[in-house]
């Protein structure tokens, strides 16, 4: 019995699947990162803040989560499960010169290297079953159908691929022996010498293996190939790294189709696909670099990393984006303190004080003639960040207390500021309130225009990253007569203005006119140039009186206090700053970091405009100074004002601390600390803001706070550009609390 057990253990040590996996730890450990993070993700636990787990486990195609979209993940997955083993063969074929002896040497090694893929895809569909029956609620068959889409998908990638296979050795293999002898004869050849390593590949010791699986699931001992001949057996396995090169070639190709197709709607996968493309293009780049150089591959990847990187400095490789409507052809515009601090003057802020001044007074005769004498309250709206869920929130919530306030709040709103997704929803319901009032059919108040909220954004800009940005950044658009390129940016404006139906697709100076007469509230948006913190004003109105804190005292003293804010529209006037797209605006004001690009200013040296919530992620700090500015028109037009915060989380948190701490994390808190509490920080920096705006008021300044807010952190959802319909009913469910509550019944009270 202990002899039984111990050949046993000796056959399943040495056999081929686990010394797949002991050569893969060994040898090839990135290729294994891949899977780490997929797994990660499938059990929720890389991520989860940024809702990537909810992309693998309620994945949309065309606004709908079914048989397609999951149809569509299946493919791309075993994409990957192919690029995987296409790269693991590449490596390691010549380990396992028994290969040659089997029938497929390709087919028999894919099959013993499918541990990885099935452990995966098993946990993936205990993980799907386990989040549809809890979060989505959906019965057995609707699981049932996208469990069977998943894995269909799997198949007809693996079929697709091995017949790409059969057709690429038939058609191309003369073609691919003429690049392989010019290669072998080039320079690159005398340098490398690529007949060596493939010379030194076949010496190299045999990796120990006993048995293995046959296809279709056989269990046979390995056989010797001492009597072949060795060239017979090198034709044999190198056979298919032929057809895995021609492969590799056409998944490229595929992906530059894709990024010329993605303004079809259609052409836009889910974006856990996109993600899986970019991890198989990842993985095929890694084994291209590995077979060809074998030892040199670290200092190639260095030496080439660092050559890419001195081209950038010529705009050669990296591409820059550009905010559509500005003029980039002329020289660019100097960009310093001196240029800033002059760019405003104190008659410009006179002017512009008194602009604003009658726009003030236009809104008060609006509400005297709806209202009555009586001194009315005026509210500013501050919608703060967080994606997609923070433009679904701002949105239900102006619905919602509009409702509850008979249709009061929107008419005594005179300014909205914020970031991000906050500003998306807060800009999306005044152009339906301004709709409304222009006597359209629109009634700014249905639900289905919420909806519109909660449509997907990611996948389009997914699909960017991952076939136009990596693989083909060179398409143009044109917008104004001036030519920019098409990128990620460019396709959360097209997904936007879609889900809205192009509303906002509008110059941000075509809201001038209903500003100045108060038909709408007046809309600064507040972007972050990253280079020195300081404000990106676009509003359609002149307020240079922002670019800096006001202080009456400091009107003929330009220097005594810093000048921390650019007005866009002044600034870029001769760069043709009239003709930006307002979405264009906005999108700047939400340019999460890396998910969308960096948006590049001609000035020398570049303005790079970022998310506004870097800096101000309330919007409290622009409308506290505008406030400031205001304060005696406010005092003796009004009977107050009320500052709305609509925010996405708990304005305070929770110091608990209940896991004892690690050198790791010991090491990491400093700068841990300082991210995770940053917009903590801004909370802080708010509320000492408005006390002193409260201290210095003749007039009441009541602050309101509406958080989405969930005990169950589970529950919540997570900030990104997509929602589950899971996550949108929280948010729904969240204005309920008592605590928002409680502000509803303060809101009715103060406009009574």
């Amino acid at each position: 019995m202990k002899e039984k057990l111990t050949k046993y253990l000796h056959y399943t040590f040495f056999s081929f699947p686990v010394q797949l996996l002991l050569l893969h730890a060994r040898k090839h450990v990135l290729l294994l990162f891949f899977w780490v993070i997929l797994f990660a993700i499938a059990l929720q636990s890389f991520g989860v803040n940024y809702g990537i787990p909810l992309l693998l486990l309620d994945p949309e195609y065309v606004g709908k989560v079914g048989f397609i979209s999951f149809l569509i993940v299946g493919f791309t997955l075993g994409g990957f499960y192919m690029a995987w083993n296409m790269s693991s063969y590449l490596l390691s074929n010549f380990r396992f010169e028994f290969l040659a002896s089997s029938d497929s040497p390709f087919v028999q090694y894919c099959l013993n290297n499918s541990i990885i893929p099935i452990a995966f895809t098993i946990t993936y569909i205990v993980e799907l079953i386990k989040f549809q029956r809890s979060e989505m609620l959906l019965a057995a068959a609707p699981i049932a159908i996208n469990i069977l889409a998943l894995l269909l998908g799997i198949l007809l990638n693996i079929l697709f691929t091995g017949l790409v296979f059969v057709l690429l050795n038939q058609d191309v293999e003369i073609f691919v022996e003429k690049i392989i002898y010019r290669i072998k004869n080039s320079f690159i050849n005398k340098i490398i010498n690529i007949e060596k390593l493939e010379i030194n590949r076949h010496d190299c010791e045999q990796w120990p293996v006993r048995i293995y699986l046959r296809f279709p699931f056989k269990v046979s001992f390995v056989r010797k190939v001492d009597f072949y001949n060795k060239e017979l057996v090198d034709k044999v396995l190198y056979q298919y790294d032929r057809s895995t090169f021609m492969f590799q070639i056409l998944i490229l190709i595929t992906l530059i189709v894709l990024g010329k197709l993605m303004d079809i709607t259609y052409f836009r996968m889910p974006a856990i696909s996109a993600i899986l493309l970019i991890f198989s293009i990842a993985i095929i780049f890694f084994s291209f670099f590995t077979y060809w150089l074998d030892e040199w591959r670290l200092v190639t990847v260095v030496v080439l990393v660092l050559f890419l990187n001195s081209l950038t400095k010529f705009d050669l490789v990296v591409y820059k984006h550009h905010l559509y409507g500005l003029n980039y052809k002329t020289e660019k515009l100097k960009y310093n303190n001196e240029t800033v601090r002059d760019a405003v003057n104190d008659k410009m802020i006179q002017s512009d004080i008194e602009n604003t001044t009658q726009i003030l007074e236009n809104w008060h005769s609006k509400m005297a003639n709806k209202y009555g004498d009586a001194k009315p309250k005026i509210i500013f709206i501050n919608a703060a960040g967080g994606g997609l869920k923070s433009a679904y929130w701002s949105f239900y919530l102006l619905q919602e207390l509009e409702k509850q306030t008979n249709k009061k709040l929107f008419d005594h709103t005179f300014l909205m500021t914020g970031a991000s997704g906050g500003m998306l929803g807060a800009a999306y319901f005044r152009e339906l309130y301004y709709e409304q009032k222009q006597q359209k059919s629109v009634d700014y108040l249905d639900s289905s225009y919420l909806k519109d909220m909660g449509k997907d954004i990611l996948n389009s800009v997914a699909t960017s990253i991952a076939t136009n940005d990596i693989f083909y950044p060179w398409q143009n658009y044109t917008y104004q007569s001036m030519h920019y390129k098409k990128d990620r940016g460019y396709m959360f404006d097209k997904q936007f203005n879609e889900n809205t139906n192009y509303r906002l697709s509008k110059l941000i100076t075509d809201y001038k006119k209903p500003e100045q007469t108060a038909e709408i509230p007046m809309m600064i948006l507040s972007p972050t140039i990253i280079n020195d913190q300081r404000f990106l004003l676009f509003s359609p109105q002149d307020i240079s009186y922002l670019v800096r804190p006001y202080v009456q005292s400091s009107i003929g003293s330009i220097d005594r206090l810093s000048t921390d804010a650019v007005e866009y529209n002044r600034f870029f006037k001769d760069k043709g700053a009239a003709n930006t797209n307002f979405v264009d605006a906005l999108r700047t004001n939400a340019t999460y970091p890396y998910i969308l690009p960096v948006v590049y200013l001609p000035t020398n040296p570049e303005i790079k405009a970022m998310d506004a919530g870097i800096r101000d992620n309330t919007g409290i700090a622009i409308a506290a100074r505008f406030y400031n500015v205001f304060k005696n028109w406010v005092e003796n037009n009004t009977s107050g004002a009320i500052f709305i915060s609509l925010r996405v989380a708990d304005k305070f948190g929770e110091f608990n601390q209940t896991k004892k701490p690690t050198l790791i994390s010991e090491t990491l808190s400093p700068t841990e600390n300082i991210y995770t509490n940053f917009q903590l920080l801004q909370n802080y920096n708010d509320d000492i803001s408005l006390a002193f705006l409260q201290n210095s008021s003749k007039t009441p300044l009541d602050v309101l706070n509406f958080n989405y807010f969930q005990p169950n952190v589970q529950n919540k959802a997570s900030m990104s550009l997509h929602l589950t319909n899971g996550e949108k009913q929280t948010i729904v469910s969240a204005f309920s609390q008592k605590s928002n509550q409680q502000m509803v019944d303060r809101l009715k009270a103060l406009l009574h």
